[in-house]
């Protein structure tokens, strides 16, 4: 069975084609595409969707005919490029439309159930910010107890799965930060003041600008948390990733540039953000646990700790490590999927192939 995944994030759309063979991949392609819903119009959805089916399908010599299956979860309602969800799934689904074949397309909602593209043209609420559930679903699939984190560029998810399904606590959005299971901190597209309001700077804690003068990205690549190849949203001031603009962009945070400050001074700044990201990231995961472990007596005694992401390294194993956990294994190596950036784009379409086999 071929099928193509689908995670439509309101900042990257990941997409994987993958050829099932007895339970298990044998063949897979994948592409991610940053496409900022908020910067687009209208008419540029089907053209990212085409860009999709060029980059994924015919440089690697398919065609839409082979795709069985359009296996799709979506989070990209909730950019601001719309003014309500249904508005944002109504207009995904009709760009979808015009590229792929509708009678194939199939959606995941948060209760683990498959729709049909009718389905949800009718309900659109029925599947927003549902791409954990088929994360968690398919790893239920290789394992029967776990805490499934997966730390993206803007978000982190905390999913606990109990006799190999999803048990939280929230459904939507506002219910997994309510209980500490979705975090709003990313490796790539936080803002500064959302993490920290003062720096280090000439021996005191000074306040920084609320301007959006640098994001998390550019902390890390200063770092070198990640590469520039691996720093794939957009800048704060549209200039390069290099990393003598990341300094500069970070400078601005206390209203200084690169010719008024060091980059030895800058770069403990960049320590000291990092770290606080760390402790914001630390001390949600604790009333996470604590909340779990009242509500789950099953997770008390042993905690297996499954991580996936592009920050889950320098994010997520680091925090864990420092709250002295030790069962740690990468959603790839578990679930046999050959890399772990889009890893939901082939979670949800593991997801809908493991249903459909039962």
């Amino acid at each position: 069975m071929n099928i193509l995944g689908l995670d439509i994030g309101g900042a990257n759309t990941k997409s994987a084609l993958i050829q099932f063979k007895k339970e298990t991949i044998s063949k897979s392609f994948t592409y991610i595409e940053y496409f900022p819903f908020w910067e687009k119009i209208v008419n540029d959805i089907p053209q990212m969707f085409k860009r999709i089916e060029e980059e994924l399908l015919i440089k690697n010599h398919f065609t839409l005919d082979i795709i069985d299956i359009i296996s799709i979860t979506i989070t990209a309602e909730l950019s601001d490029a719309f003014q309500t969800k249904r508005e944002g799934i109504i207009t995904i689904l009709k760009a979808l439309e015009q590229v792929f074949d509708k009678e194939k397309m199939f959606f995941i909602n948060v209760d683990g159930i498959f729709l049909e593209f009718s389905e949800v043209l009718h309900n659109p609420h029925s599947i927003a910010a549902a791409n954990w559930v088929s994360t968690a679903l398919f790893l239920g699939y290789h394992v029967s107890k776990a805490i499934l984190i997966d730390a993206g560029s803007t978000t982190i998810d905390i999913i606990p799965i109990l006799n190999s399904i999803p048990v939280n606590v929230g459904r939507n959005d506002v219910e997994r930060i309510m209980n500490h299971e979705l975090i709003y901190t990313g490796g790539l597209r936080a803002t500064i003041p959302s993490i920290t309001h003062f720096v280090p700077y000439k021996g005191k804690l000074i306040r920084i600008s609320f301007e959006k003068f640098a994001l998390i990205s550019d902390v890390h690549l200063i770092l070198q948390n990640i590469s520039e190849k691996e720093y794939i949203n957009e800048t704060a001031d549209n200039r390069s990733k290099s990393l003598e603009n990341c300094y500069a962009r970070l400078s601005r945070i206390i209203c200084m540039d690169i010719e008024t400050i060091s980059k030895e001074e800058l770069t403990t700044i960049a320590h000291y953000i990092y770290q606080k990201q760390l402790e914001l990231i630390k001390g949600e995961i604790q009333m996470f646990i604590k909340s779990l472990h009242k509500r789950l007596p099953e997770f008390k005694k042993s905690i297996p700790f499954i991580i996936t992401g592009l920050s889950a390294d320098f994010l997520i194993k680091k925090v864990l490590n420092e709250l002295g956990y030790s069962q740690i294994k990468y959603y790839d190596e578990v679930t046999k999927i050959p890399e772990k950036i889009s890893s939901s784009a082939f979670a949800v379409a593991g997801a809908y192939y493991f249903q459909s086999i039962k």
